[in-house]
Protein backbone atom coordinates (compact mmCIF):
# COMPACT_ATOMS: atom_id res chain seq x y z
CA UNK A 1 0.00 0.00 0.00
CA UNK A 2 2.80 2.36 0.83
CA UNK A 3 4.25 1.84 -2.19
CA UNK A 4 1.65 3.06 -4.25
CA UNK A 5 1.20 5.73 -2.60
CA UNK A 6 4.88 6.79 -3.46
CA UNK A 7 4.40 5.92 -7.00
CA UNK A 8 1.24 8.21 -7.24
CA UNK A 9 3.07 11.31 -5.44
CA UNK A 10 5.86 10.79 -7.73
CA UNK A 11 3.45 11.22 -11.01
CA UNK A 12 2.13 14.14 -9.11
CA UNK A 13 4.86 16.10 -8.82
CA UNK A 14 5.92 15.78 -12.64
CA UNK A 15 2.44 16.50 -13.64
CA UNK A 16 2.62 20.04 -11.85
CA UNK A 17 5.75 21.37 -13.87
CA UNK A 18 5.22 24.08 -15.78
CA UNK A 19 7.03 26.86 -17.05
CA UNK A 20 4.38 30.31 -16.95
CA UNK A 21 5.35 33.57 -18.05
CA UNK A 22 4.28 36.84 -20.33
CA UNK A 23 3.96 37.67 -23.39
CA UNK A 24 4.83 41.26 -25.01
CA UNK A 25 4.91 43.22 -28.13
CA UNK A 26 8.52 44.94 -28.21
CA UNK A 27 8.59 48.77 -28.87
CA UNK A 28 11.60 51.26 -28.95
CA UNK A 29 10.63 52.18 -24.56
CA UNK A 30 10.33 48.26 -24.29
CA UNK A 31 7.30 49.04 -22.07
CA UNK A 32 5.03 45.78 -21.22
CA UNK A 33 2.42 45.72 -24.02
CA UNK A 34 0.80 42.79 -23.92
CA UNK A 35 0.08 40.34 -26.74
CA UNK A 36 -2.93 37.92 -26.77
CA UNK A 37 -2.98 34.78 -28.82
CA UNK A 38 0.62 34.82 -29.29
CA UNK A 39 1.65 30.75 -29.68
CA UNK A 40 3.71 28.85 -27.11
CA UNK A 41 5.03 25.42 -28.07
CA UNK A 42 7.40 22.82 -27.17
CA UNK A 43 9.44 21.55 -29.84
CA UNK A 44 9.18 18.42 -31.74
CA UNK A 45 5.42 17.91 -29.38
CA UNK A 46 1.99 18.82 -29.40
CA UNK A 47 2.66 20.47 -26.26
CA UNK A 48 1.29 23.95 -26.62
CA UNK A 49 -0.28 26.61 -25.07
CA UNK A 50 -1.89 30.55 -26.03
CA UNK A 51 -1.39 33.84 -24.58
CA UNK A 52 -4.16 35.22 -22.38
CA UNK A 53 -5.52 38.92 -22.78
CA UNK A 54 -2.48 40.03 -20.05
CA UNK A 55 -0.16 38.41 -22.36
CA UNK A 56 0.01 35.43 -19.14
CA UNK A 57 0.28 31.74 -20.16
CA UNK A 58 1.50 28.92 -18.69
CA UNK A 59 2.73 25.33 -20.47
CA UNK A 60 3.59 22.07 -19.06
CA UNK A 61 7.32 21.36 -18.46
CA UNK A 62 9.11 18.05 -18.79
CA UNK A 63 12.40 17.23 -18.28
CA UNK A 64 13.27 15.62 -21.87
CA UNK A 65 11.02 19.86 -22.95
CA UNK A 66 14.78 21.97 -23.92
CA UNK A 67 13.16 24.68 -26.86
CA UNK A 68 10.26 26.83 -26.54
CA UNK A 69 8.66 27.97 -29.90
CA UNK A 70 6.90 30.76 -29.25
CA UNK A 71 5.18 32.36 -32.47
CA UNK A 72 2.26 35.14 -33.49
CA UNK A 73 1.46 36.29 -37.00
CA UNK A 74 3.14 39.58 -38.30
CA UNK A 75 6.18 39.11 -35.57
CA UNK A 76 9.06 37.48 -35.71
CA UNK A 77 9.21 33.56 -34.31
CA UNK A 78 11.45 33.21 -31.35
CA UNK A 79 12.95 29.64 -29.82
CA UNK A 80 13.82 29.89 -26.43
CA UNK A 81 16.12 27.32 -24.23
CA UNK A 82 14.86 26.39 -21.28
CA UNK A 83 17.02 24.67 -18.21
CA UNK A 84 13.67 23.97 -15.95
CA UNK A 85 10.66 24.97 -14.58
CA UNK A 86 10.13 28.62 -14.24
CA UNK A 87 7.37 30.66 -13.28
CA UNK A 88 8.62 34.88 -14.23
CA UNK A 89 9.71 33.94 -17.95
CA UNK A 90 9.08 37.16 -20.22
CA UNK A 91 9.57 37.62 -23.68
CA UNK A 92 9.09 40.24 -26.29
CA UNK A 93 8.05 39.77 -29.55
CA UNK A 94 9.17 41.92 -32.72
CA UNK A 95 7.31 42.99 -35.56
CA UNK A 96 8.15 41.64 -39.00
CA UNK A 97 8.28 44.69 -40.42
CA UNK A 98 10.31 46.09 -37.94
CA UNK A 99 13.75 47.06 -40.31
CA UNK A 100 17.18 46.56 -38.85
CA UNK A 101 19.85 49.77 -39.06
CA UNK A 102 20.30 50.80 -42.40
CA UNK A 103 23.25 53.65 -43.83
CA UNK A 104 22.78 55.64 -46.62
CA UNK A 105 25.95 57.35 -48.25
CA UNK A 106 25.99 59.35 -51.29
CA UNK A 107 28.13 62.14 -52.88
CA UNK A 108 27.29 65.64 -54.35
CA UNK A 109 29.00 67.85 -56.44
CA UNK A 110 31.11 70.65 -55.41
CA UNK A 111 28.88 73.02 -57.15
CA UNK A 112 25.51 72.77 -58.64
CA UNK A 113 23.04 74.34 -60.74
CA UNK A 114 19.32 74.52 -59.59
CA UNK A 115 17.42 73.22 -62.64
CA UNK A 116 14.02 73.38 -60.72
CA UNK A 117 13.77 76.92 -59.95
CA UNK A 118 12.99 79.87 -62.34
CA UNK A 119 16.01 81.60 -60.75
CA UNK A 120 19.26 80.82 -62.41
CA UNK A 121 21.08 80.07 -59.10
CA UNK A 122 24.51 78.34 -58.83
CA UNK A 123 25.58 76.66 -55.38
CA UNK A 124 29.04 76.16 -53.93
CA UNK A 125 29.72 74.02 -51.38
CA UNK A 126 32.91 74.32 -48.96
CA UNK A 127 34.54 71.46 -51.27
CA UNK A 128 34.84 73.93 -53.94
CA UNK A 129 36.61 76.09 -51.58
CA UNK A 130 38.98 73.71 -50.02
CA UNK A 131 40.43 73.34 -54.26
CA UNK A 132 42.37 76.73 -53.05
CA UNK A 133 44.80 76.37 -49.78
CA UNK A 134 44.65 79.95 -49.10
CA UNK A 135 41.48 82.30 -49.92
CA UNK A 136 39.31 84.95 -49.23
CA UNK A 137 36.19 85.55 -51.13
CA UNK A 138 38.00 87.24 -54.23
CA UNK A 139 40.23 84.05 -54.45
CA UNK A 140 37.47 81.71 -53.91
CA UNK A 141 36.05 82.13 -57.70
CA UNK A 142 39.47 81.10 -59.20
CA UNK A 143 38.76 77.59 -59.71
CA UNK A 144 34.82 78.63 -60.40
CA UNK A 145 33.81 79.27 -64.22
CA UNK A 146 30.91 80.98 -63.20
CA UNK A 147 32.36 83.81 -61.82
CA UNK A 148 34.90 86.01 -63.83
CA UNK A 149 37.93 87.36 -61.42
CA UNK A 150 40.37 90.25 -62.49
CA UNK A 151 43.10 92.55 -61.00
CA UNK A 152 41.76 96.01 -61.12
CA UNK A 153 44.78 97.86 -60.69
CA UNK A 154 48.50 96.13 -61.00
CA UNK A 155 49.46 98.76 -58.36
CA UNK A 156 47.02 97.94 -55.29
CA UNK A 157 46.25 94.62 -56.30
CA UNK A 158 42.69 94.94 -55.65
CA UNK A 159 40.33 92.66 -57.30
CA UNK A 160 36.80 92.74 -59.38
CA UNK A 161 34.31 90.73 -60.18
CA UNK A 162 32.10 90.39 -63.63
CA UNK A 163 28.81 88.57 -64.05
CA UNK A 164 26.87 89.25 -67.38
CA UNK A 165 29.43 91.51 -68.69
CA UNK A 166 29.06 94.13 -65.62
CA UNK A 167 31.54 94.70 -62.85
CA UNK A 168 31.12 94.59 -59.02
CA UNK A 169 29.29 97.78 -58.76
CA UNK A 170 26.36 96.33 -60.37
CA UNK A 171 26.52 93.12 -58.21
CA UNK A 172 24.91 92.36 -55.03
CA UNK A 173 27.03 91.27 -52.92
CA UNK A 174 25.86 89.77 -48.94
CA UNK A 175 26.62 87.98 -46.19
CA UNK A 176 23.64 85.47 -45.63
CA UNK A 177 21.46 87.77 -47.70
CA UNK A 178 22.56 90.94 -45.80
CA UNK A 179 24.12 93.47 -48.16
CA UNK A 180 28.02 93.44 -46.87
CA UNK A 181 30.34 94.73 -49.64
CA UNK A 182 29.22 98.13 -51.01
CA UNK A 183 30.13 101.72 -50.85
CA UNK A 184 33.10 102.26 -49.07
CA UNK A 185 34.13 98.40 -48.67
CA UNK A 186 33.40 98.04 -52.57
CA UNK A 187 36.96 97.95 -53.40
CA UNK A 188 38.56 96.13 -50.94
CA UNK A 189 35.88 94.11 -49.32
CA UNK A 190 36.44 90.47 -51.37
CA UNK A 191 39.33 90.15 -49.32
CA UNK A 192 37.53 90.86 -45.63
CA UNK A 193 35.63 87.33 -45.74
CA UNK A 194 37.91 84.74 -45.36
CA UNK A 195 37.35 81.62 -47.19
CA UNK A 196 37.74 79.12 -44.09
CA UNK A 197 34.42 81.13 -42.60
CA UNK A 198 32.18 80.35 -45.39
CA UNK A 199 30.00 77.45 -45.36
CA UNK A 200 28.74 77.76 -49.19
CA UNK A 201 27.96 80.51 -51.75
CA UNK A 202 24.71 81.43 -53.86
CA UNK A 203 25.47 82.94 -57.21
CA UNK A 204 22.32 84.39 -58.87
CA UNK A 205 22.66 85.55 -62.32
CA UNK A 206 20.60 88.20 -63.51
CA UNK A 207 17.59 89.46 -61.75
CA UNK A 208 16.90 86.97 -59.69
CA UNK A 209 14.07 88.42 -56.75
CA UNK A 210 13.35 91.74 -56.24
CA UNK A 211 13.07 90.87 -52.02
CA UNK A 212 17.15 91.66 -53.08
CA UNK A 213 16.38 95.42 -53.66
CA UNK A 214 17.45 97.05 -56.81
CA UNK A 215 21.33 96.60 -56.73
CA UNK A 216 21.49 93.23 -57.95
CA UNK A 217 21.04 94.47 -61.28
CA UNK A 218 23.42 91.66 -63.04
CA UNK A 219 23.20 89.18 -60.08
CA UNK A 220 23.77 88.37 -56.71
CA UNK A 221 26.66 86.38 -54.40
CA UNK A 222 25.30 85.24 -51.12
CA UNK A 223 27.52 83.65 -48.73
CA UNK A 224 26.48 81.85 -46.07
CA UNK A 225 28.88 81.55 -42.75
CA UNK A 226 29.62 78.51 -41.04
CA UNK A 227 27.10 77.45 -38.10
CA UNK A 228 28.42 77.32 -34.63
CA UNK A 229 26.30 74.12 -33.74
CA UNK A 230 27.34 72.36 -36.88
CA UNK A 231 31.29 73.35 -36.88
CA UNK A 232 34.04 71.99 -35.41
CA UNK A 233 34.61 72.54 -32.24
CA UNK A 234 37.94 73.65 -32.51
CA UNK A 235 39.97 74.51 -36.19
CA UNK A 236 43.28 75.50 -36.83
CA UNK A 237 44.43 75.91 -40.00
CA UNK A 238 48.22 77.77 -41.17
CA UNK A 239 49.15 78.56 -44.51
CA UNK A 240 52.62 79.69 -45.90
CA UNK A 241 53.95 80.50 -49.29
CA UNK A 242 57.43 80.96 -50.98
CA UNK A 243 55.79 84.43 -51.71
CA UNK A 244 56.17 85.11 -47.98
CA UNK A 245 52.52 84.96 -47.18
CA UNK A 246 51.58 83.89 -44.26
CA UNK A 247 47.85 82.98 -43.10
CA UNK A 248 46.10 81.77 -39.40
CA UNK A 249 42.41 80.93 -39.06
CA UNK A 250 41.19 80.11 -35.99
CA UNK A 251 37.16 78.68 -35.07
CA UNK A 252 36.49 77.69 -31.22
CA UNK A 253 33.11 76.59 -30.67
CA UNK A 254 31.03 75.68 -27.93
CA UNK A 255 27.72 74.98 -26.76
CA UNK A 256 26.75 77.40 -23.79
CA UNK A 257 23.30 76.10 -23.09
CA UNK A 258 20.35 73.28 -24.74
CA UNK A 259 19.44 76.41 -27.07
CA UNK A 260 22.38 78.72 -27.43
CA UNK A 261 25.93 77.78 -29.43
CA UNK A 262 28.77 80.47 -29.86
CA UNK A 263 31.90 80.85 -31.87
CA UNK A 264 34.75 82.91 -32.06
CA UNK A 265 36.19 83.15 -35.26
CA UNK A 266 39.96 83.92 -35.98
CA UNK A 267 41.60 85.00 -39.21
CA UNK A 268 45.06 87.13 -39.80
CA UNK A 269 47.48 87.25 -42.66
CA UNK A 270 50.27 88.39 -43.79
CA UNK A 271 52.63 89.85 -46.51
CA UNK A 272 56.13 91.34 -45.68
CA UNK A 273 58.41 90.06 -48.33
CA UNK A 274 58.99 92.47 -51.71
CA UNK A 275 58.78 90.77 -55.04
CA UNK A 276 59.87 92.36 -58.48
CA UNK A 277 60.51 89.53 -60.79
CA UNK A 278 59.26 92.03 -63.78
CA UNK A 279 62.47 94.75 -62.56
CA UNK A 280 60.47 97.66 -62.76
CA UNK A 281 61.07 99.19 -59.69
CA UNK A 282 57.47 98.42 -58.33
CA UNK A 283 56.08 95.51 -56.17
CA UNK A 284 54.40 93.14 -57.98
CA UNK A 285 52.06 91.82 -55.10
CA UNK A 286 51.15 94.86 -52.48
CA UNK A 287 52.74 94.36 -48.45
CA UNK A 288 49.67 93.30 -46.78
CA UNK A 289 48.25 93.08 -42.95
CA UNK A 290 44.82 91.92 -42.01
CA UNK A 291 43.68 90.79 -38.62
CA UNK A 292 40.12 89.71 -38.84
CA UNK A 293 37.78 88.60 -35.68
CA UNK A 294 34.33 87.79 -35.55
CA UNK A 295 31.96 86.32 -32.18
CA UNK A 296 29.21 84.85 -33.58
CA UNK A 297 26.11 83.57 -31.27
CA UNK A 298 23.13 81.40 -32.52
CA UNK A 299 19.95 80.65 -30.73
CA UNK A 300 17.69 77.62 -31.73
CA UNK A 301 14.17 76.42 -30.55
CA UNK A 302 12.33 74.13 -32.97
CA UNK A 303 9.28 73.71 -30.42
CA UNK A 304 8.43 77.15 -31.04
CA UNK A 305 9.64 77.84 -34.57
CA UNK A 306 12.83 80.48 -33.66
CA UNK A 307 16.04 81.06 -35.17
CA UNK A 308 18.24 83.68 -33.94
CA UNK A 309 21.82 84.53 -35.52
CA UNK A 310 24.26 87.63 -33.93
CA UNK A 311 27.47 88.65 -35.23
CA UNK A 312 29.48 91.19 -34.15
CA UNK A 313 32.79 91.25 -36.72
CA UNK A 314 35.95 93.62 -36.13
CA UNK A 315 38.59 94.23 -39.25
CA UNK A 316 41.94 95.91 -39.23
CA UNK A 317 43.83 95.79 -42.96
CA UNK A 318 46.43 97.58 -44.32
CA UNK A 319 47.55 97.33 -48.03
CA UNK A 320 50.96 98.73 -48.78
CA UNK A 321 52.21 99.58 -52.73
CA UNK A 322 54.36 101.19 -54.41
CA UNK A 323 58.07 101.30 -55.61
CA UNK A 324 60.77 99.47 -53.93
CA UNK A 325 61.93 100.40 -50.71
CA UNK A 326 59.47 102.87 -49.42
CA UNK A 327 58.33 103.25 -45.90
CA UNK A 328 55.14 104.82 -44.85
CA UNK A 329 56.44 106.19 -42.07
CA UNK A 330 59.51 108.08 -44.00
CA UNK A 331 58.28 108.44 -46.83
CA UNK A 332 54.76 109.31 -46.52
CA UNK A 333 54.28 112.49 -49.88
CA UNK A 334 57.18 111.99 -50.70
CA UNK A 335 58.58 113.57 -54.11
CA UNK A 336 61.30 111.27 -54.46
CA UNK A 337 59.95 107.56 -53.95
CA UNK A 338 56.20 106.75 -55.39
CA UNK A 339 53.68 104.61 -52.84
CA UNK A 340 50.67 103.93 -51.16
CA UNK A 341 49.23 103.29 -48.31
CA UNK A 342 45.63 102.13 -46.92
CA UNK A 343 44.58 101.61 -44.06
CA UNK A 344 41.17 100.22 -43.21
CA UNK A 345 39.51 99.51 -39.84
CA UNK A 346 36.00 98.08 -39.70
CA UNK A 347 33.07 96.82 -36.95
CA UNK A 348 29.93 95.18 -37.88
CA UNK A 349 26.84 94.04 -35.56
CA UNK A 350 24.36 91.98 -37.83
CA UNK A 351 21.31 90.17 -36.61
CA UNK A 352 18.79 87.81 -37.74
CA UNK A 353 15.65 86.91 -36.51
CA UNK A 354 13.63 84.19 -38.21
CA UNK A 355 9.86 82.35 -36.73
CA UNK A 356 8.30 79.16 -38.49
CA UNK A 357 4.77 78.30 -37.32
CA UNK A 358 4.66 75.05 -36.10
CA UNK A 359 1.80 74.67 -37.18
CA UNK A 360 1.77 75.92 -39.99
CA UNK A 361 5.10 75.56 -41.57
CA UNK A 362 4.60 77.19 -44.95
CA UNK A 363 4.01 80.12 -42.79
CA UNK A 364 7.29 82.07 -41.52
CA UNK A 365 8.42 85.19 -40.88
CA UNK A 366 12.09 86.86 -40.46
CA UNK A 367 13.59 89.94 -39.95
CA UNK A 368 17.18 91.38 -40.31
CA UNK A 369 19.15 94.01 -38.74
CA UNK A 370 22.90 95.23 -39.85
CA UNK A 371 24.86 98.28 -38.95
CA UNK A 372 28.70 98.98 -40.28
CA UNK A 373 31.17 101.15 -39.88
CA UNK A 374 33.80 101.91 -42.11
CA UNK A 375 37.10 103.79 -42.31
CA UNK A 376 39.37 104.19 -44.66
CA UNK A 377 42.37 106.52 -43.96
CA UNK A 378 44.69 106.39 -47.28
CA UNK A 379 47.25 107.78 -49.73
CA UNK A 380 48.21 107.03 -53.15
CA UNK A 381 51.52 109.32 -53.99
CA UNK A 382 50.70 112.98 -53.06
CA UNK A 383 47.07 112.38 -53.06
CA UNK A 384 45.52 111.20 -49.97
CA UNK A 385 41.28 109.84 -49.93
CA UNK A 386 40.06 109.46 -46.82
CA UNK A 387 36.33 107.97 -46.47
CA UNK A 388 33.75 107.12 -43.01
CA UNK A 389 31.09 105.07 -44.22
CA UNK A 390 28.22 104.28 -41.62
CA UNK A 391 25.45 102.36 -42.60
CA UNK A 392 22.19 100.80 -41.55
CA UNK A 393 20.42 97.91 -43.47
CA UNK A 394 17.04 96.21 -42.10
CA UNK A 395 14.75 93.88 -43.59
CA UNK A 396 11.09 92.44 -42.46
CA UNK A 397 9.50 89.26 -44.84
CA UNK A 398 6.78 87.38 -44.63
CA UNK A 399 6.44 83.89 -46.36
CA UNK A 400 3.28 82.28 -47.07
CA UNK A 401 1.10 79.91 -49.95
CA UNK A 402 -1.89 80.38 -52.06
CA UNK A 403 -4.43 77.46 -51.79
CA UNK A 404 -2.13 75.06 -52.18
CA UNK A 405 1.84 74.83 -51.34
CA UNK A 406 2.62 75.14 -55.74
CA UNK A 407 1.06 78.90 -55.50
CA UNK A 408 3.95 80.61 -52.97
CA UNK A 409 3.91 84.74 -52.10
CA UNK A 410 6.65 86.78 -50.27
CA UNK A 411 6.29 90.31 -48.94
CA UNK A 412 7.81 92.88 -46.83
CA UNK A 413 9.52 96.28 -46.34
CA UNK A 414 13.26 96.95 -46.17
CA UNK A 415 15.35 100.31 -45.28
CA UNK A 416 18.99 101.68 -46.02
CA UNK A 417 20.47 104.62 -44.75
CA UNK A 418 23.87 105.41 -45.33
CA UNK A 419 25.88 108.17 -44.27
CA UNK A 420 28.94 109.14 -46.40
CA UNK A 421 32.37 111.56 -45.49
CA UNK A 422 34.99 111.69 -48.47
CA UNK A 423 37.97 113.14 -48.25
CA UNK A 424 39.68 113.74 -51.76
CA UNK A 425 42.85 116.06 -52.33
CA UNK A 426 41.25 118.63 -50.05
CA UNK A 427 37.94 118.42 -51.01
CA UNK A 428 34.94 116.84 -48.94
CA UNK A 429 32.15 115.14 -50.60
CA UNK A 430 29.61 114.27 -47.64
CA UNK A 431 25.98 113.07 -48.64
CA UNK A 432 23.49 110.72 -46.91
CA UNK A 433 21.27 108.02 -48.45
CA UNK A 434 18.00 106.69 -47.88
CA UNK A 435 16.36 103.87 -48.98
CA UNK A 436 12.76 102.65 -48.26
CA UNK A 437 10.70 100.26 -50.16
CA UNK A 438 8.28 97.12 -50.09
CA UNK A 439 7.79 94.02 -51.99
CA UNK A 440 6.06 91.41 -53.39
CA UNK A 441 6.92 88.33 -55.06
CA UNK A 442 4.43 85.28 -56.46
CA UNK A 443 5.83 82.02 -57.60
CA UNK A 444 3.99 79.70 -58.99
CA UNK A 445 5.75 75.66 -58.47
CA UNK A 446 4.52 72.97 -60.59
CA UNK A 447 7.43 71.02 -61.05
CA UNK A 448 6.16 68.85 -63.83
CA UNK A 449 4.92 71.44 -66.22
CA UNK A 450 5.76 75.20 -65.00
CA UNK A 451 7.58 77.30 -62.58
CA UNK A 452 7.24 81.27 -62.78
CA UNK A 453 8.55 83.92 -60.84
CA UNK A 454 6.83 87.50 -60.76
CA UNK A 455 7.30 90.42 -58.24
CA UNK A 456 6.96 94.16 -57.78
CA UNK A 457 8.72 96.50 -56.14
CA UNK A 458 8.24 100.00 -55.26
Amino acid sequence: MSLILMVSIALLSNAQQKVKGFIYEADQGNEKIALMGANIIWQGTSVGAVSKENGSFEIPYLPNYKKLIISFVGFKSDTLDISGPTSNLEHWLRPTDELDEITISGKRQSMAKSYLQSQNIITVSSDELLKAACCNLSESFETNPSIDVNFNDAVTGTRQIKMLGLTSPYILIATENIPSIRGASQTYGLSFIPGTWVESIQITKGAGSVINGFESIAGQINAELRKPSTDDKVYVNLYGAANGRLQLNTHLNTKVSERWHTGLYIHGNMRNNEFDRNDDNFLDVPLKKQINVMNRWQYTNPEKGLVSFINIRYLKDENQAGELGFDPDRDEFSNSIWGSLVDTQRFELASKLGYVNPEIPYQSLGAQFAFSRHEQDSYFGLRPYDITHQSIYSNVIYNSIISDSRHKVKMGVSFTYDQYEELADDLEFNRNERSLGGFFEYSFDDLADLTLTAGIRF
